[in-house]
């Protein structure tokens, strides 16, 4: 049986509105460890297959507050990914939050999150073949969403596989990557529960929990 730790819960994610796509995503081959607590993944006796965050890295960023992936969270993480070959999948308020040089940013996610304008309607465009969009047509989320703007690091190794597309603009929707032993795939849209189960991002991260964990 394979192992997924499932991190989740911030000020404008609740993690009720992200818990139903468990449900969906994972069949009886897969445990999930699903907490909204960063810590439990220090105290895991064995790395997992797969890691996968919704969280923003701030918490609450309506005050003051540190992001929660410090020096020896962010360790851990580098140590299960890059030596241990876990998958890491980036989900929406993951990529956000953090400064360039944050080393998740640097050597993980190599894009930076600039800003989102006001929720609209956004498709999700495919722009390579990759087996994560096996089966996968450019599709529009049924409601409206947050268009991330985002801006891919310079010299990035990053593959952007999708394109998100709004009245505002294209803008890299999906991107995956190697780092030493682990898979790592980010996806920036999918704010409400009823995007994140439409048909197509479902076929979508299912695609990409695949290639993360091998």
């Amino acid at each position: 049986m394979k192992h997924a730790f499932f991190l989740t819960g911030d000020f404008w994610h609740h993690t009720d509105s992200i818990e139903p796509l468990v449900r969906v995503l994972f069949d009886d081959s897969w445990k999930v460890h699903f907490t909204e607590r960063p810590e439990e993944l220090l105290q895991l006796e064995t790395a997992p297959d797969l890691i996968l965050t919704f969280k923003d890295p701030i918490e609450n960023d309506q005050i003051p507050t540190p992001v929660w992936c410090d020096e020896v969270w962010t360790a851990k993480l580098f140590e299960n990914v890059k030596e241990k070959g876990t998958g890491f999948l980036v989900m929406h308020a993951a990529v956000t939050d953090m400064e360039p040089d944050h080393p998740i940013v640097t050597e993980m996610v190599q894009s930076s999150f600039l800003y989102h304008p006001m929720p609209c309607p956004v498709t999700f465009r495919p722009v390579k073949e990759h087996p994560i969009l096996e089966g996968v047509n450019e599709f529009t989320f049924p409601g409206p969403d947050e268009h991330y703007v985002m801006s891919m690091l310079e010299g990035t190794d990053a593959e952007v596989i999708a394109n998100t597309v709004s009245q505002n603009g294209t803008q890299p929707g999906m991107w995956v990557k190697q780092l030493g032993a682990g898979r790592i795939c980010c996806i920036t849209p999918g704010h409400t529960t009823e995007n994140l189960l439409c048909d197509g991002y479902v076929q979508v991260m299912k695609n990409a929990i695949a290639w993360c964990s091998r």
